[in-house]
């Protein structure tokens, strides 16, 4: 599966680094770093937090965008200012009991520019640094009306981690431009800042518009391909990646930084001209350092 769509990411990584960068707009404060689980790679965390409970929440539970910064159609700021739009709103659901809702139309970019978005970031508290392990734990679903062909369309990303101090594609993302009809897990390794060495596919599953993918992940953050690794359970089942494995060892973050760190953003990101509206939901999003505190 590694090979699929790699021509369409290519434009994405060679064109798009320019909107991508519109990610690093300002972020909520920085949050405590999380302990490394023993029985993984050991990797060396002086961040030390209660491990019982979550680092970051994002569930939406507050009823509005407080919890999150908001990038959409005229609006980058706080998320506790945003007044709501058709960009960005919060619905009920019988699952989650509340979600975001983010609808992205042709021409809806945000004020410093870049690619069609309608997102929310978490700041610090949502990533994480080089050494850190971290798990997460969130919930997307695509509406009915979500364009089947995204990847003859056009690039498109629901879920990124992305680089705190750089430009250029996110270095773990999940993508709905890999191929029709997919969502699609990637790792895009990088030797430095937009110096891309190959995308790689960790995980492909079909968009089942209108049905909630419950995700968790667990992800030890480091610039090595030996060191960095990604865990996944969807829908209540761990997976197994492309090369066969449970446990895909990849770096997860950018060498060539002072301070490797990544920020989470979920919502509809995509490239510009596309013309059918998408809608996707998001729901749940928490950030702990063991699977007990999700």
């Amino acid at each position: 599966m590694e090979h699929i769509g790699r021509r369409k990411f290519a434009r994405l990584s060679l064109t798009a680094a320019a909107a991508i960068a519109g990610g690093c707009a300002a972020k909520p404060d920085a949050g405590t770093k999380p302990v490394v689980r023993t029985e993984l790679p050991t990797i060396t965390n002086t961040r030390i937090v209660n491990a019982s409970v979550a680092i970051f929440n994002g569930d939406y539970s507050t009823g509005n965008f407080s919890q999150w910064w908001v990038q959409c159609k005229d609006y980058n700021d706080k998320g506790s200012d945003f007044p709501g739009s058709y960009s960005a709103s919060i619905v009920g659901d019988p699952v989650y009991g509340r979600a975001a809702r983010f609808e992205v139309r042709a021409g809806d970019v945000p004020p410093f520019g870049g690619g069609e978005r309608s997102e929310v970031s978490g700041g610090d508290a949502s990533g994480g640094r080089e050494g850190d392990v971290r798990w997460y734990r969130f919930a997307t679903r695509f509406d009915e009306t979500f364009p089947g062909d995204h990847a003859d369309l056009g690039w498109g990303l629901t879920n990124q981690w992305h680089g705190e101090t750089f430009s250029g594609s996110p270095p773990i993302s999940w993508s709905v431009s890999e191929q029709n009809g997919q969502w699609t897990l990637v790792a895009e390794r990088q030797s430095r800042p937009a110096g891309y060495l190959g995308r790689v596919v960790l995980f492909s599953t079909p968009l089942d518009v209108g049905r909630w993918h419950d995700v968790t992940m667990q992800i030890g953050w480091s610039v090595s391909d030996s060191d960095g690794f990604v865990e996944l359970w969807h829908n209540g089942v761990r997976q197994t990646f492309t090369d066969g494995s449970q446990t895909y060892r990849v770096r997860t973050m950018v060498p060539g930084t002072d301070a490797p760190s990544v920020y989470y953003k979920e919502g509809y990101y995509r490239e510009n001209g596309i013309e059918p509206t998408g809608v996707v939901y998001h729901s749940g999003f928490r950030c702990a350092a063991t699977q007990a505190g999700l």
